[in-house]
């Protein structure tokens, strides 16, 4: 005959409560896994000291891509003027100095009309007299 087997209701209790664990482990096992490995791709969270630094930093950037503006010049470009790092800063101040000057350049003064050396003058500057008698007695009789 076979014995019979009686458990308490804690044993009951007990072993339940480790089949479920058991099944729970199973079933989540693969969805904890991605989630830790998902995790990773999570962005961090930002202090406010680390935002105020970056702010900071910002800031002085921004001033010092303003002051090397000045110096060269530039300073009505600031507004359009978005760089990263010295590098490209560097290249730009390059770029418009270039561009600037140009404009100066073909802006510039052009007279219109050039005086024309007279013949009297020319005459002189070769000392010749007949020459320059000869001009100015052909204005007197034209």
């Amino acid at each position: 005959m076979a014995e019979e087997i009686t458990y308490t209701q804690e044993q009951l209790n007990e072993a339940l409560e480790t089949a479920k664990n058991d099944w729970k482990e199973q079933e989540l096992n693969p969805i904890v896994a991605e989630r830790d490995d998902l995790l990773q791709y999570k962005p961090k969270e930002v202090s406010e000291a680390e935002k105020l630094m970056a702010a900071k930093q910002e800031e002085l950037w921004n001033k010092e891509v303003s002051l090397s503006l000045k110096e060269n010049g530039l300073e009505s470009f600031a507004s359009i003027v978005k760089v990263s790092n010295e590098e490209e800063l560097t290249g730009v101040i390059e770029t418009l100095n270039t561009f600037v000057n140009e404009l100066k350049v073909s802006m510039g003064y052009v007279p219109n009309d050039h005086n024309k050396q007279s013949e009297y003058s020319a005459f002189e500057s070769k000392k010749d007299t007949k020459g320059m008698i000869a001009s100015k007695f052909s204005k007197l009789f034209n």
